[in-house]
């Protein structure tokens, strides 16, 4: 059929172009002219019957040809297509008798059954479009939930992951891949044994196997010390059953950092021994202040027999004295044992700040003199009297001096003999209210590990040591008297530059008394 039509084609394009056409027209209208110009000559009739049988010989070859097989190959198609329009209406089609008549029917049967066609392809477009757009919104809502989910799981600061029965990671928060210094996407879909434990093959205390195998929910506390970071860690592993089964194929495994936890309770423990520790020392220290009352007495009387004495006992003299102040540090350091474990009240007095440094530096001359270091003092005068109980403003101002004079010997170690330390002593108005004194040094500064501890108690850059002075009270202590003055007390420092002390006194405080909740002595810095 394609051929034949092709046929029809080539022939109407044959009927423009031929020569052959024009040939025969031009040999019909010759012989029509010669009939009307010359009607009684024999010689033009006959070539007019010659002419016009060729004619019609060629016309009837055409039919044959030509026409014949184009009309059949109509025939065909259009009944293909009224076959096509009578199944659409579910009809039966009629075998035979298409003819040119009813070409037209049929083509505007089509054309109809095309539109018809067009416009159920449209609205199924239009369903289609519809359809994409509903899942275009339920993609987007279920990325939300993805986004949420994974929020969530972020959020937590301990750790959490899921695991199938084949030990691979199907999820895990950014905490729990952070411990072992990874990104999420890097862990999910390898094995658990691989990356937490580095093995090639399952451990055999897994707990996430256990959990799966009878669907119970495990909990176990371990020592975690394969990484710095977690100290204790608290195990739990939920199975997850989907629904219609009866076994579990995945399990949520939440890791607990109880590190904290353990913190705390060893503190309650030091807390307790702490408590029996001061109960020893109220006893410790009321012997001690009875041995140096008796200590103290003798050294008087010697000092009294050794004035009345000849010429030569000044050397005596000056050992005595060296005695008694001892005498007297150590008394001071009973007294603090005695408030640490008993705080007794004390009354304030509206007393001279740069007085009261005058007389604590005297304490603390021989200390700086033994570690050669030397003092610049920078005492504001006229400071108004802040209310202030003496010897506890005394304490604190000797711990600082010796926790610098004891940084400065540790910087000069290290440096030589070209090192000189110093120590500034500076008072002053901090505001219209307070007042205020600092002492500076020069030595190798705090360590940025040891800043957050200086006023914990206990505490100590160098080993606690009641013989080098280093309690680890002395600090605690200065905070804890500041605390009960209504005043402040802070430091700055820098590695290598020194360190500064700050201690703010109010003119006045709400109450005249204060409660001191313990003492002790210097605690050493580096």
């Amino acid at each position: 059929m394609r051929g034949e039509t092709g046929l029809f084609t080539d022939f109407l394009s044959y009927l423009k172009t031929s020569w052959f056409v024009r040939f025969l027209v031009f040999l019909s209208l010759s012989a029509v002219l010669l009939l009307v110009f010359f009607p009684g000559y024999p010689a033009v009739l006959v070539f007019s019957v010659v002419v016009h049988g060729f004619v019609a010989l060629a016309i009837v070859w055409f039919g044959f040809r030509v026409i014949r097989p184009v009309q059949l190959s109509m025939d065909q198609l259009f009944g293909l297509l009224e076959r096509g329009l009578a199944g659409e209406r579910r009809e039966s089609p009629p075998s035979s008798g298409i003819r040119m008549g009813r070409y037209r029917e049929l083509l505007k049967r089509a054309t109809n059954l095309f539109r018809e066609q067009y416009d159920e392809l449209l609205n199924r477009s239009k369903q289609l479009e519809n359809f994409a757009g509903v899942l275009e919104k339920q993609n987007l809502k279920l990325s939300e939930s993805r986004q949420r989910y994974r929020r969530t799981m972020d959020a937590l600061d301990n750790g959490i992951y899921l695991v199938d029965e084949d030990y691979v990671v199907r999820a895990i928060n950014r905490a729990e891949a952070a411990y072992y210094g990874s990104e999420p996407k890097q862990i999910v879909g390898r094995r658990c044994y691989e990356i937490f434990r580095q093995r090639q093959r399952p451990c055999p205390d897994c707990l996430p196997r256990e959990c799966m195998a009878d669907g119970q929910v495990r909990n176990r506390l371990r020592v975690e010390s394969r990484r710095a970071g977690r100290g204790y860690v608290n195990i739990f592993c939920y199975p997850i059953f989907h629904e219609g089964e009866t076994r579990s194929h995945e399990a949520v495994v939440y890791i607990q950092d109880t590190s904290p936890l353990v913190m705390m309770e060893d503190q309650v423990v030091r807390a307790e021994k702490m408590a029996s520790i001061g109960q020893m020392a109220a006893g410790i220290a009321h012997d001690l202040n009875n041995y140096l009352a008796g200590i103290y007495g003798v050294v008087q009387i010697l000092e009294l027999r050794f004035e009345n004495a000849p010429a030569g006992r000044e050397k005596d003299l000056h050992l005595l004295g060296r005695l008694k102040e001892q005498v007297e540090a150590l008394n001071l350091m009973a007294g603090n044992l005695m408030v640490f474990s008993h705080p007794e009240r004390k009354e304030l007095f509206p007393l001279s700040l740069n007085q009261v440094i005058e007389d604590a530096l005297s304490f603390s001359r021989y200390e700086l003199e033994r570690e050669q270091v030397r003092v610049v003092k920078k005492l504001q005068p006229d400071l108004p009297l802040a209310r202030m109980e003496k010897g506890q403003i005394q304490q604190v101002f000797l711990n600082l001096m010796l926790n610098a004079a004891q940084a400065i010997r540790e910087r000069k170690k290290n440096e030589g003999a070209d090192y000189s330390g110093v120590i500034e002593v500076v008072t002053g108005a901090e505001d219209e209210a307070r007042v205020f004194f600092s002492i500076s040094d020069n030595g190798g500064g705090i360590s940025r590990e040891c800043r957050d501890h200086l006023f914990d108690p206990f505490f100590s850059t160098k080993e606690v040591s009641v013989e080098r002075g280093a309690t680890g009270l002395g600090l605690f202590t200065a905070r804890t008297v500041m605390e009960q003055h209504q005043g402040e007390i802070s430091f700055s420092s820098e590695i290598n530059q020194g360190s500064t002390f700050k201690v703010v006194l109010p003119w006045r405080q709400e109450s005249g008394v204060c409660f001191p909740l313990s003492a002790g002595g210097p605690t050493k810095l580096a």
